[in-house]
C-alpha cells in the first residue's frame, strides 16, 4: 500500500498543518493571558472608583436631607404656630391646623421623609404628620438627641423598616430654641443609589454597620451574621479581594468606609460575571483558530496540488515568455479544477467579496450618520424637555403664579439691589378671609377655583415690574419693585377693593357672603427678614382687626399715618 506521506501536497499540507497550529496556540495563549491581566487591572481600578462615588452620592443624599429639615425647622409658618399649638381656642386651632398643612405639604412634596413630628426639646410629641400610628412614648427621646444644629440619628428597624430620624431645632425670632422638628427617613431610598451601573445588576452593594451587623442583610443570610472573619480581613487587606462567600461562589470584593456614620459599605460581584469578557474572548479565539487552521489546511492542499500538477504547463509558459513571446495568458478554465485554476477564482473571489466589503462599509455608514442625525435630534427635544421642566419648577401648578421657591429667590435678590441702589421697595402679603370656611363648603375643587380666579385678579392689577407669587396655601405675596411705601399701600386697597367687588365665587347660588381679602404691607428699611417679618405682623393685625382690609407696617418715619384708602384710586 502507497504510503501518502509521500505525496509532496500530502507534505507540504501536513507541514503548513502543523505550523499553523503550533502558532493559532501560541497566539492564543497569549491573548488570553494579556486579556486576564488587563481585566485584572481594570477591575482593580474600577471597583474603588464605584465605591469612592457611592460613597459621595451617599454623602450628598444625607447632606441634602439634613439641608431639607434644616430648612423646614426655620420655616415662619413652624416656628410662628409651634408656640401656639397647645394654646387652646381659635389661635391654638389656628396654629395646629397651619402647621399641619404645611407638613403635609412637605410629606407630599418630599417622599423621603415618611413622618413629621414636632417635638418639645425633651422628645415629647406635640404635632405629628404621617401614616401609621402616632409614635409611643420616649420613642423620640430614646433614638435621637437634642443639639444646637441639625442631625441625623443611627440607623434603627421600626416596624418592618429600616429608618433614621433627622431632627433640627426650631428657634424664634431671637434664636431661642422653643422646639424641634423630626424627619423620619425610610432607608429604602437608598436602594437607588446603592445601584452601579458600571458593574451591572450581578454587583451587590451592601451597608455594614459599626458592630459589623448587614444593616439590609443579602437574601439568604441570618439577620443576626456579621461581616467578619476571613470575608471582611481579605476585603479590607487591599483595594480589591478575591474571595468565597457564605454561599461557596468565588466573587470579588473591595470595602469603603463612609464616616458619616461609622459604617462600611462593602460592594461584591460574581468572579464569573466580573470575568465573562475572558469566557467570551477564549469562546471567539478558539473559533478563530479552529477556521484558520481549517482554512489554512485546505490552502495548503490546493497549493501543493498546483505545484504537482500544472508543472508542465507552467514551464511550457515560462518558455514562451523566455522566448520574448508576450501575452502570455493561460485562461481560467483551461486546467479545469487544478491549481491554478483555483488560484485565479480565488482571487477573483477575493476581489468581489472586497468590493462587497467595500459597499457594506458605505452602507454601515449612512446608517451611522442616519443614527447620528437621530440622536441630535432627541437631544434637542431633551434640551426642550429641559427647559420645560426648569420652568416648571419655578411655577405655581394650580394658579400658574410664580412659587414659594421663585419668590425667596426673587426676594433676596430685589433686597440686594435696593441696598445698592437706594430705590424704594415694598412687600404686599395678601390672604383669603376664612379660607378654610370656603373650602369646607365648596369642598377642595371650588377652593381651588377661588384660588385661580384670585390669581387672575391680582394679576390684572400688578404691574410688569412687579413680581407676583402664591406664597403658600391661600396666602399670595407682591414684592412692589421700585414703590414706596405710600404706592405699595395703594396698590394693596384697589387689590382689597376688586377682590371684594368681584363676585369670585358664583358657582353656589346659595353662597351670598362676598369673598374678602386681608392686606399686609411692609417697605424694605436694610433686612430682609425684616421686611416680612413686618408684612406678615401687617398681615396679621388686618386679620385681627376685622378682616377685608389694608394694614401697612410703620415705617421708622412720619409715614406710619398712610391711609391706603386715600391713594388707591392713583395705583
Amino acid at each position: 500500500m502507497r504510503n501518502p506521506l509521500r505525496s509532496l501536497a500530502a507534505r507540504i499540507t501536513l507541514l503548513v498543518f502543523a505550523a499553523t497550529i503550533l502558532s493559532s496556540l501560541t497566539v492564543s495563549w497569549i491573548s488570553v493571558q494579556s486579556l486576564d491581566g488587563f481585566l485584572r487591572r481594570k477591575v482593580d481600578q474600577r471597583f474603588p472608583q464605584v465605591a469612592s462615588r457611592i460613597v459621595e452620592e451617599l454623602d450628598h443624599w444625607y447632606t441634602l436631607r439634613t439641608r431639607e429639615v434644616e430648612v423646614f425647622a426655620g420655616s415662619d409658618i413652624l416656628t410662628e404656630s409651634a408656640p401656639e399649638l397647645d394654646a387652646r381656642g381659635r389661635r391654638g386651632d389656628r396654629a395646629r391646623d397651619e402647621a399641619e398643612q404645611y407638613l403635609r405639604y412637605v410629606l407630599e412634596s418630599f417622599p423621603q421623609f415618611d413622618r413629621l413630628v414636632i417635638a418639645t426639646a425633651d422628645g415629647t410629641p406635640r404635632l405629628e404628620v404621617g401614616p401609621g400610628d402616632p409614635l409611643p412614648g420616649g420613642f423620640l427621646a430614646s433614638n435621637t438627641r437634642p443639639t444646637e444644629h441639625a442631625s441625623i440619628s443611627r440607623s434603627f428597624r421600626y416596624g418592618q423598616r429600616l429608618v433614621q430620624i433627622a431632627s433640627a431645632p426650631m428657634r424664634d425670632t431671637e434664636q431661642r430654641t422653643i422646639a424641634r422638628l423630626h424627619a423620619m427617613l425610610d432607608l429604602s431610598h437608598l436602594d437607588a443609589l446603592l445601584k452601579s451601573e458600571e458593574l451591572g445588576d450581578s454587583a451587590n452593594v451592601f451597608i455594614v454597620d459599626p458592630d459589623h451587623r448587614f444593616m439590609d442583610p443579602p437574601e439568604g443570610i441570618d439577620p443576626d451574621a456579621r461581616w467578619q472573619g476571613d470575608r471582611a480581613e481579605r476585603a479590607h487587606a487591599t483595594a480589591v479581594a478575591y474571595y468565597d462567600d457564605p454561599f461557596g461562589e468565588k466573587v470579588i470584593g473591595t470595602s469603603v468606609s463612609f464616616p458619616r456614620f461609622d459604617w462600611t459599605l462593602v460592594i461584591e460581584q460574581s468572579y464569573d460575571e466580573a470575568f465573562a469578557p475572558i469566557v467570551s474572548s477564549m469562546s471567539r479565539v478558539a473559533g478563530w483558530n479552529v477556521a484558520i487552521v481549517l482554512g489554512v489546511g485546505l490552502l495548503a492542499f490546493r497549493i501543493a496540488g498546483s505545484i504537482v500538477k500544472p508543472l508542465e504547463a507552467l514551464s511550457d509558459a515560462a518558455s514562451r515568455l523566455s522566448q520574448g513571446e508576450r501575452e502570455v495568458e493561460i485562461e481560467e478554465g483551461f486546467y479545469g479544477t487544478e491549481e491554478v485554476h483555483v488560484l485565479t477564482k480565488t482571487f477573483n473571489q477575493m476581489s468581489r467579496g472586497l468590493g462587497r466589503s467595500a459597499r457594506e462599509l458605505e452602507e454601515n455608514q449612512r446608517e451611522i450618520e442616519i443614527a447620528n442625525q437621530r440622536l441630535l435630534s432627541k437631544n434637542e427635544e431633551l434640551s426642550n424637555m429641559n427647559l420645560v421642566l426648569e420652568q416648571l419648577s419655578i411655577t405655581d401648578g394650580l394658579t400658574k403664579l410664580h412659587n414659594h421657591r421663585y419668590f425667596q429667590d426673587a426676594l433676596a435678590a430685589e433686597c440686594k439691589r435696593a441696598s445698592r441702589s437706594g430705590e424704594p421697595l415694598c412687600l404686599v402679603l395678601i390672604d383669603i378671609d376664612y379660607f378654610k370656611r370656603w373650602n369646607d363648603r365648596l369642598g377642595h375643587a371650588g377652593g381651588d377655583e377661588i384660588l385661580r380666579r384670585l390669581a387672575e385678579v391680582l394679576n390684572q392689577h400688578c404691574r410688569e415690574t412687579d413680581l407676583l407669587a402664591r406664597y403658600g396655601g391661600e396666602e399670595f405675596a407682591i414684592l412692589a419693585i421700585d414703590t414706596d411705601l405710600v404706592g405699595a399701600a395703594a396698590l394693596g386697597e384697589k387689590v382689597r377693593q376688586s377682590v371684594a367687588e368681584s363676585e369670585l365665587v358664583t358657582d353656589v347660588p346659595s353662597e351670598k357672603e362676598p369673598l374678602t381679602i386681608s392686606v399686609g404691607v411692609a417697605a424694605y428699611a436694610g433686612d430682609r427678614k425684616r421686611l416680612f417679618v413686618d408684612a406678615d405682623a401687617a398681615l396679621y393685625a388686618a386679620k385681627d382687626a376685622g378682616r377685608n382690609q389694608v394694614v401697612v407696617s410703620p415705617p421708622a418715619t412720619d409715614a406710619s399715618r398712610i391711609d391706603p384708602s386715600e391713594y388707591a384710586d392713583d395705583a
